[in-house]
């Protein structure tokens, strides 16, 4: 046990060591970078030998050979074609229907954070799904307990705390990732109907899987609903310029508060979005207090309901597209 400790103190402080010299390394990047820009003969009336050195990556007019395109009809005939498809697959949502759909993935991220958060499941252990703010506050005091520990129980405790924290992070961001990877160029408050479907269906497997692993104990489940949370406050935050935060309350709360005092002022500005995550907020405080009830009657078969909301919302795609 002694030498796993050892071994996790040596690996924090590693971290530790490799992030600070990353941060120089970047900042002498960007001071070399500076200072061949400043150098180069277009930037100054003279040109250091190190400026003159460099070839630009685009050669200058005079050696660019000119094309001159033609349009024909068939030509645009097919970006006619090509816009006319690109067309049919975005559909307009309105602010009351993204708030609407918002509030639904709200209460169910209310739903899932309260099953992980509550204690309920995996045997006991509690921990936050549905953002990591905390996780990287936990993850770091564990990474600072290890190496001020001096009881090898303590940096055992420490040293989980870090990984299970850590593994948090990673998930959540991971669903994000997903998210991004998905519609990699997001319209606001324009549904793109394959790309979305593919969201709630990998959302429904997801949540599936961590129902599974819930019903047996194994912690794992946890990571399993940090990746659908991200997955699911990505989507909704592109779909709608952050509009609709669905599973992060922190800024929500911080703009509510804001918006408020701007109200109380006599500004009015921002009062229908102050309405808007005002509804999204309360959403989420009453699936989490729903789901306490029904996890402590139910268990794991809470995260499987979860899963079929998403599913629900591919099914509405579904539809949608068949019958448009």
């Amino acid at each position: 046990m002694k030498m796993v400790t050892g071994g996790c103190k040596n690996v924090v402080r590693s971290f530790v060591v490799i992030l600070f010299f990353s941060f120089y390394v970047v900042d002498a990047l960007k001071t070399v970078n500076n200072s061949i820009a400043t150098s180069a003969p277009g930037n100054s009336g003279k040109g250091s030998p190190i400026g003159s050195s460099i070839r630009p990556v685009f050669p200058p007019p005079s050696e660019t050979i000119g094309t001159r395109t033609t349009t024909t009809k068939s030509d645009e005939k097919k970006d006619d074609v090509s816009a006319a498809s690109q067309r049919s697959s975005f559909i307009p949502i309105s602010n009351k229907a993204a708030v609407g759909m918002g509030m639904i993935l709200a209460f169910n991220s209310g739903v899932i954070n309260c099953s992980c958060l509550s204690g309920l499941l995996a045997e006991g252990v509690k921990q936050g799904t549905a953002a990591i703010t905390g996780a990287f506050t936990n993850s770091a005091i564990g990474a600072a307990s290890m190496l001020y520990s001096s009881s090898t129980t303590t940096s055992s405790a420490a040293a989980n705390q870090f990984i299970l924290n850590g593994k948090c992070i990673l998930s959540y961001l991971g669903g994000s990732m997903i998210s991004g990877l998905i519609i990699p160029r997001p319209k606001a408050f324009e549904l793109h109907i394959k790309k979305s479907l593919s969201i709630f269906v990998i959302a429904f497997g997801i949540l599936t899987s961590a129902s599974i692993l819930a019903n047996t104990s194994n912690i794992n489940y946890l990571f399993l609903c940090c990746l659908a949370n991200g997955i699911q406050n990505s989507f909704t935050s592109t779909l709608t310029a952050n509009l609709c935060r669905t599973s992060h309350f922190t800024g929500t709360t911080s703009d509510m508060g804001t918006f408020l005092g701007q109200v109380l002022r006599g500004n009015m500005q921002n009062l229908p979005r102050l309405s808007y995550i005002f509804l999204l907020a309360i959403s989420f405080w009453v699936g989490s207090f729903v789901s306490f009830g029904l996890t402590k009657s139910y268990g794991s078969t809470v995260l499987f309901g979860s899963a079929l909301i998403h599913l629900a919302f591919a099914l509405y795609l579904v539809i949608l597209q068949t019958f448009r």
